[in-house]
């Protein structure tokens, strides 16, 4: 198993379950901003890249679960949808998202000038951000773990495309309560419409700032094994190995990215 490269020091950080102290300002900072975070992340970007160009994903409504303080799983993804819904458990990252809405915040340039380059386009990361807010319609409280993840309100609401990135596996510890949150999640997709997840595998921990934070530990085999108890046809999939500067932070084997349709 791929762990911290410093073990002693996960050892000695506090642990938390109800994720309160989660901080945005350090996720932003550790895993997104700088430049070998932004080189991490390349992978995470240019895999969504291939999934929406090469198997033609598009649709009206999409639905970003999970989303935190980042918008990094928009940044190809709003070319293919006219209304984008963001969402999130954790009060401090819908605060955060709501400052990025208004303009109050700006998201590290590096990811969306990398998608740029993979999309030709010529135009600056702060221009792709006002696009990316155009299309945000709501910035909605979710859990995962209730029927009815978005509430009444959204309730009847249906998405064309859900995307779900490193979230799931942190709300549920076993696989059983795993496949009932991708129920629950599924019960706001379309007949037709397209899920992508992200899901770490083989490992049930992570730091956020001076925090570490258990999470489900599930197998490429379990997680596929779910998804078609769910009612899901996986179309594609990829596994990458963790690096190094995830190993820093995350205890896990490997990102395992899917492209499945209900």
């Amino acid at each position: 198993m791929f762990y911290s490269t410093d073990t002693a020091m996960m050892e000695n950080l506090k642990e938390e379950k109800d994720l309160k102290s989660f901080d945005p300002d350090w996720y932003i900072q550790n895993l997104l901003a700088s430049d070998e975070a932004a080189f991490n992340m390349r992978c995470d970007v240019e895999i969504l890249h291939r999934f929406f160009n090469e198997h033609n994903v598009s649709g009206k409504r999409l639905l970003d679960v999970g989303t935190g303080p980042t918008i990094h799983t928009l940044i190809t993804a709003y070319n293919h949808v006219d209304e984008i819904y963001l969402s999130d458990y954790l009060p401090q990252n819908l605060q955060y998202l709501e400052k990025w809405l208004e303009g109050e915040i700006n998201q590290p340039t590096k990811l969306i000038d990398y998608v740029m380059s993979l999309e030709k386009r010529t135009m600056t990361a702060r221009q792709r951000e006002t696009e990316i807010r155009s299309k945000v319609k709501g910035i909605l409280p979710v859990d995962v773990t209730k029927s009815k993840p978005l509430g009444d309100t959204y309730n009847d609401t249906q998405f064309d495309i859900i995307i779900s990135s490193y979230c799931i596996e942190t709300a549920v510890f076993t696989v059983e309560e795993y496949g009932k949150c991708l129920e629950n999640v599924a019960s706001l997709l379309k007949k037709g419409g397209y899920l992508i997840l992200f899901v770490c595998l083989n490992g049930d921990n992570y730091q956020i700032g001076e925090y570490k934070y258990r999470a489900l530990s599930i197998t490429r085999e379990e997680l596929q094994s779910t998804m078609r108890q769910v009612g899901f046809d996986i179309v594609a999939a990829e596994e990458v190995a963790e690096s190094e500067y995830d190993a820093k932070y995350l205890g896990f084997d490997s990102c395992y990215y899917m492209l499945a349709r209900k």
